[in-house]
């Protein structure tokens, strides 16, 4: 089967690439300078998302092809095609973080889609169209997030009690209103992320909490116009803490193991099922 492969050295840390790598607008943004169009029904991709990337092969000639996400994370991410002409096609993404900096590594693999003629295929429309997209990764991802460093930062709770995460049903927006979200906010000038989240915490919940490790990626976010990065920490209630009240949500839910999938989630937080399922145990 034939391979072609690319590194990119990001300066970013590696869960902000991944961040970046799971981001469909950074997709669609690579793709289209690539030739080609690129479509999705959410932006974060999870495991077992389906994507559609429609790969122009040569003027009037189109190879419109379904990926399916099979594993997304801080180390990389893997789809493969699920239907459509590309055979066997697998894209790995892995990431290695070196001296705060990332190395990105782009894997593609395929079987011809073009049968007995496949080695001609291959040669003259395929590993251009992949060594096209490759290349157009190597451009857009460093830039995105590299710009998103210095991003304001958003921080959220995965606060856990007796194998339960704690999640807070939004009020408002209109159209936020009924969904589901993690406990958090923004972190202040000179405040740090686990001094923001018990601020937070306090604010929204009357409760005293304790923060952990990191939680998944990072994950870029669109807040009024303005990209930023939401961060996930663990956390627990201290001894002592006033049980968690809707001071600033239309309701609060323990959610254990089962239920976390089921519940409407806002999207971004959507994107860290796998990690809070992983974080149950």
């Amino acid at each position: 089967m034939p391979v072609l492969s690319s590194s990119t050295l990001i300066e970013a840390p590696r869960r902000l690439v991944a961040g970046v790598v799971r981001d469909c607008d950074a997709a669609v943004e690579s793709l289209t300078l690539a030739g080609h169009r690129f479509s999705s029904a959410v932006r974060l991709l999870i495991p077992g998302d389906e994507v559609t990337l429609d790969a122009r092969l040569a003027l009037g000639v189109r190879l419109r092809y379904t990926s399916r996400i099979r594993s997304v994370g801080p180390e990389g991410m893997v789809s493969e095609v699920v239907h459509g002409l590309a055979r066997e096609l697998v894209h790995v993404t892995t990431l290695a973080e070196v001296s705060g900096a990332t190395i990105m590594r782009d894997e593609i693999t395929w079987r011809s889609p073009f049968g007995p003629l496949g080695r001609i295929g291959d040669a003259v429309l395929v590993r251009r169209l992949v060594r096209d997209i490759l290349a157009a990764r190597a451009e857009v991802y460093p830039r995105r997030a590299e710009a998103l460093v210095a991003a304001p930062v958003v921080v959220g709770a995965a606060l856990v009690r007796s194998g339960a995460v704690l999640a807070a049903q939004r009020d408002r927006p209109p159209e936020l209103a009924g969904r589901w979200e993690l406990p958090g906010g923004s972190v202040e000038p000179g405040e740090s992320e686990p001094a923001a989240l018990v601020r937070e915490c306090a604010e929204e919940l009357g409760a005293t909490v304790e923060i952990g490790g990191r939680v998944g990626t990072d994950l870029p976010i669109t807040v009024r116009g303005s990209e930023r990065v939401l961060r996930i920490h663990a956390a627990a209630l201290a001894a002592g803490s006033a049980e968690p009240a809707a001071l600033e949500h239309r309701a609060l839910r323990w959610l254990d193991a089962p239920a976390v999938p089921t519940v409407g989630w806002v999207e971004a937080d959507r994107a860290l099922v796998a990690d809070l399922l992983e974080l149950l145990g």
